[in-house]
């Protein structure tokens, strides 16, 4: 997971140094399991990024979440959350970031 400090005038990114997290893009899982149109894969990515804002949107409601961001490269899929405060978000060294990567690799099949 990547985090970024969401600012009201200006939004200044702040990246934590926590690993992205997965190392595979799902596209490409997707893509090796089996050929599918490009409708199918529109619309399951709608529905990827709708649930997972859904479910940060409950997690860190408490926390200033202000929204995700989904980028696919060939290396990793990185999940970018902006939120305003952000120590909250990591948690005590980094605990509740962790938890959070594991509850999304688990849920949506990352390695």
């Amino acid at each position: 997971f990547w985090l970024k400090e969401d600012r009201a005038q200006h939004r200044q990114p702040l990246h934590s140094t926590l690993e992205p997290a997965c190392q595979e893009p799902k596209q490409s899982r997707m893509a090796s399991q089996a050929q599918i149109s490009k409708k199918r894969k529109f619309v399951a990515d709608g529905v990827f990024y709708a649930e997972l804002n859904e479910f940060l949107m409950r997690t860190l409601s408490e926390d200033g979440y202000a929204g995700v961001e989904v980028r696919v490269t060939p290396i990793r899929t990185e999940i970018i959350i902006r939120a305003t405060r952000t120590r909250e978000v990591l948690g005590e060294k980094g605990r509740r970031i962790r938890e959070l990567t594991a509850v999304v690799q688990k849920r949506y099949g990352f390695p």
